[in-house]
């Protein structure tokens, strides 16, 4: 495997071409596959259709209810771990076996399940009466190479199942997409963690080590990956809520992408989708253009997706005169051959690319129109905790005059989290939300408090009872937030220069993951890292650096052996507070060295373009490679629209 860390991602795909096959393998030699929509995609980042019919497909539906007849008896369905799909497919099956019983005997049902069968499945199964009729299959693909350095699970209802629902039992299929990327790349030395649900993907990732060992796993430091950094969605809300600058994060604001290809839709954006519409018009569908987001393939996109978006358009300008500048007519016979064999193929694309970038840049500014100005200084307030009224009049404007079904609900969820509502305050953004869209939306903003984005005030009532909470009704100077923000250094003052990672966000606000990257690069020991994120509460430290601090090789059985009722399993990582206390007390531990030159950071719960490009920053000036993966990459009102 002494091969570049980048061919060594791409042939992530090649894993899960092998996982497939042995499942196609299973259930016959010619086969209908019906697939749902949503996984189509990603199912052609993995294979084509060329490669599915050599391998017994014979013909492709998209998954419908109302499907009929079709053409072969053995049916493989293909649809993500969603209770509702999956009832759905079941139905459809039960409706088929009770026009032909015979079905039941042929034994011709089969449905693989992304990323893993959950046990409740057989009990439905057998409650239904399909035990043994239908057959399931648990396809857990691997990560996929979306753009340099850019991994996705492209798992998308993961945030939903998570934060929203509460529901935990895929939680084991991230750590299990990293268990197989070590088997590639090898273990990191040092992984930190942050917040409750990496803290268990790293208990989980450890059960597997230890469960699934492998003899060929190489035990020792990875020669790749330095540092593996873990962090959920939850911990950063801000990065997701704000507005982006970079050309890559208002293309995800306004187009819809999946598994890395945009369609350029521009009559039907995603801020037109969500504006309430009085007047009802029927949109006549055409046919629009698909634009792939990777620079391996379009090196236009590789030059300005991490630019300030106000330097795009100059950009572009200069690519366009630049092919207006080379005249052909003046070549000769033998030039021109040349020049069809070798760049007119070339030059063709990067025409096309051009024009699909110029009319996303058009869209960006007709659909932004004059509000970017007045909607960034509004969230730079609001961060520094200033101008607490104003903001909210701001917000409260936006709710009776120009509501948007996601993107208000995303500046009230960020006052919310940075400066805070009042009961009054809350209920009034309430009201006028459920007056434009509806009351049958009043359990939005139940999901939104379930998820921790909006925080709910309690009743100004006073009694007896609640006298003694006085003192946190009244206003704060500074809050949480800001309190924790300031330690990390994520709100830079005006006078900053120099390229900073706050730029994705207008120099407002650098993202919580590139505080994490830059402290871990910039810093000679352990103890310095620790020092630095001391703000962080549930920051946890595992790997390599935690094993030299054991006493003895202890097992999961021997922890669990030794777990009472009040302590708290741990097994794949350390509290990083009582970790710094250790390191303190004892100087001959204090020394680790570090240093790593590559860093893979897995959000939990999608990570967002401007994320992406602050990473970018960071890895340019510390001279490394940041390596950003999560289960999808996905925009604020991806996360308002999973709340809904």
């Amino acid at each position: 495997m002494d091969q570049p860390l980048n061919l060594k991602l791409a042939s992530l795909c090649l894993i899960s071409q092998s996982k497939l096959q042995n499942i196609l393998s299973k259930c016959g030699d010619k086969v209908d596959l019906i697939i749902d929509p949503s996984l189509i995609k990603p199912l052609e980042r993995i294979c084509g259709v060329a490669w599915l019919r050599q391998h017994g497909v014979d013909k492709i539906y998209k998954m419908d209810p109302q499907l009929g007849a079709t053409a072969n008896t053995v049916r493989v369905y293909f649809i993500p771990a969603c209770i509702q799909k999956y009832k759905c497919v079941l139905d459809q099956i039960s409706s088929l076996l009770s026009h032909n019983p015979t079905l039941a005997d042929a034994k011709c049902f089969n449905i693989i399940i992304v990323p893993k069968v959950v046990n409740s499945y057989d009990s439905i199964l057998e409650n239904r009466g399909l035990y043994d009729i239908v057959k399931l299959y648990t396809f857990a693909w691997e990560l996929m190479l979306l753009d340099d350095q850019l991994l996705s699970l492209e798992l998308p209802f993961l945030y939903k199942q998570l934060y929203v629902e509460q529901n935990h039992s895929l939680l084991s299929s991230i750590s299990m997409s990293l268990w197989s990327l070590f088997h590639v790349t090898g273990r990191p030395n040092c992984i930190l963690s942050l917040g409750k649900l990496s803290s268990r993907v790293l208990d989980i990732l450890e059960v597997y080590n230890e469960s699934y060992s492998r003899d060929f796993l190489n035990t020792n430091s990875s020669q790749d990956i330095g540092s593996l950094v873990i962090i959920d969605r939850d911990q950063d809300y801000p990065s997701s809520l704000l507005t982006p600058a970079t050309y890559s994060g208002l293309l995800s604001e306004i187009f819809n992408i999946t598994c890395g290809q945009l369609e350029l839709n521009v009559k039907e954006t995603k801020l037109k989708k969500g504006k309430l519409n009085l007047v009802s018009s029927e949109a006549t569908p055409t046919k629009t253009p698909s634009v792939m987001l990777d620079s391996s393939i379009d090196s236009l996109y590789a030059e300005i997706k991490h630019r300030h978006f106000s330097e795009v358009l100059s950009v572009l300008s200069s690519k366009a005169k630049l092919l207006k500048n080379e005249d052909i007519k003046a070549l000769g016979i033998q030039e021109m051959k040349h020049y069809v064999a070798t760049k007119l193929q070339q030059v063709t694309l990067f025409k096309q690319n051009l024009v699909n970038h110029v009319m996303a840049s058009e869209t960006i500014l007709s659909e932004m129109n004059n509000k970017f100005e007045n909607l960034t200084f509004t969230e730079s307030e609001m961060l520094n905790n200033r101008n607490k009224k104003s903001n909210f009049t701001y917000i409260d404007e936006n709710f009776g005059t120009d509501i948007h079904m996601y993107n208000s609900l995303r500046l009230m969820c960020l006052l919310s989290l940075t400066q805070g509502l009042s009961y009054e305050e809350y209920n009034s953004l309430v009201s006028k939300y459920l007056l434009a869209f509806g009351y049958k939306f009043l359990y939005v903003f139940n999901n939104l408090v379930t998820a921790g984005l909006l925080v709910q005030p309690s009743s100004p009532k006073l009694s007896l009872t609640n006298l003694g909470n006085l003192s946190e009704r009244l206003p704060k100077w500074q809050n949480e937030f800001q309190t924790v923000a300031n330690k990390l250094k994520q709100l830079p003052s005006k006078s900053e220069d120099g390229k900073s990672p706050s730029y994705v966000f207008n120099s407002g606000y650098v993202p919580l993951v590139a505080v994490l990257c830059n402290a871990l690069l910039t810093s000679e020991s352990l103890l310095e890292v620790l020092t630095k994120l001391s703000a962080l509460n549930e920051l946890k430290v595992g790997g390599a650096v935690i094993e030299k601090l054991k006493e003895g090789l202890e097992t999961l059985d021997e922890r669990l052996s030794n777990l009472t009722v009040n302590s708290v399993l741990d097994f794949g990582c350390r509290n990083a507070k009582s970790l710094l206390k250790t390191i303190k007390s004892d100087n001959k531990v204090g020394g680790f060295s570090l240093k790593p030159r590559t860093i893979l950071v897995f959000m939990i719960g999608g990570v967002t373009y401007a994320e992406v490009a602050a990473c970018d920053v960071i890895q340019t000036l510390t001279g490394s490679k940041i390596i950003i993966a999560s289960d999808c990459v996905a925009s604020g009102s991806d996360l308002m629209l999973a709340n809904t």
